[in-house]
């Protein structure tokens, strides 16, 4: 009798992750954070996983695509909340502080440290306009409320600035600096502080219990 045909399966994980998916992307981001993009083949990422080379690009179809996935993960769910907080009846001073919170948020809470993938060469390219595209929006909301509290000034563009520092902060060893939960990481409160205090402007009160609010409403989406 003919053996089954289909994708060969190991016969135990060797990456975190709920499905093949996952895998794939928990070994790529090690890969593409430690040795960069050009030098990781999908050869290296499928025996990284413990699957064939073809059953890969059964979830992906390229070692880029899976470059861009990476990519768009450390802004997504940033942007889902940036429109969220369009309809909030808050000032700019909660509504910056909670979306610096929430991006160093979700930084801080990766394997590996993937926030430093746009600092890549490659990451430049055109073939990642959409990613572009998505981080120029994220920024422009970033600027946008720092604005709102104090004007036509130079200091606008430091809040997000201030909020990517957290991936020259974190480490890249496999272990999540702050495993996402029920309340802000201690590194992303005080980021988020100092992007009010840079702009000279008064912490909300509850910015805390508000932002978590915000957030689960977002992730509810």
């Amino acid at each position: 009798m003919a053996g089954a045909v289909g994708r060969p399966r190991r016969s135990a994980p060797r990456r975190s992750g709920k499905n093949p998916r996952e895998e794939i992307l928990d070994a790529s981001a090690e890969l593409f954070t430690r040795q960069g993009f050009a030098t990781t083949s999908t050869h290296q990422i499928a025996d990284a996983v413990g699957i064939r080379q073809a059953s890969l690009y059964y979830h992906f179809p390229s070692k880029t695509e899976i470059f861009l996935t990476l990519l768009k993960s450390t802004v997504e769910p940033s942007t889902v909340l940036a429109e969220d907080l369009n309809s909030l009846d808050a000032g700019p001073e909660l509504r910056l502080w909670a979306i610096v919170a929430a991006e160093v948020r979700l930084l801080l809470s990766t394997k590996w440290n993937v926030g430093r993938l746009y600092q890549l060469p490659i990451a430049a390219s055109e073939e990642f306009a959409e990613y572009h595209a998505q981080r120029d929006a994220l920024t422009a909301v970033f600027r946008d409320l720092a604005a709102e509290i104090i004007g036509d000034d130079p200091r606008v563009e430091l809040p997000f600035h201030i909020t990517m520092s957290a991936i020259e902060m974190r480490r890249n060893d496999g272990t999540v600096p702050s495993p996402l939960g029920d309340s802000i990481p201690d590194t992303a409160i005080m980021l988020a502080d100092a992007s009010l205090a840079v702009l000279g402007a008064k912490l909300p009160e509850d910015r805390v219990e508000k932002t978590l609010n915000l957030i689960k409403q977002a992730d509810a989406k």
